[in-house]
């Protein structure tokens, strides 16, 4: 069986809302963004960060975290932000794109 994230979300481990060796690790070399990031990516543009393993779903690590701690932060505003466009493209491209959905 493969380990879940002990961030909530039942995600995969390297989720950067698990705070855990593995999401540090990816983060560090540049695969995923810090959870700062994706919160100031929110406050920036509106828009909420997709789970990176499921595009078609919010990160629930994410929408966990947020409404522990960013309760001001409205998860039901807001288009979803791809990793894969972040990931190859970078983000004000992700932005844009989630901007036009």
């Amino acid at each position: 069986m493969e380990k879940r994230s002990p961030c909530g979300s039942g995600g995969c481990m390297t989720c950067p809302f698990s705070f855990n060796n593995e999401a540090e690790m990816v983060q560090n070399y540049g695969c995923l963004p810090e959870p700062l990031d994706i919160i100031r990516m929110k406050e920036k543009s509106g828009h909420n960060w997709a789970c990176h393993g499921d595009e078609t779903k919010m990160c629930g690590g994410y929408a966990n975290w947020v409404k522990k701690h960013r309760p001001d932060l409205n998860l039901k505003v807001g288009n979803l932000i791809s990793y894969d466009i972040w990931y190859r493209e970078g983000e004000e491209e992700a932005l844009r794109k989630a901007s036009q959905l």
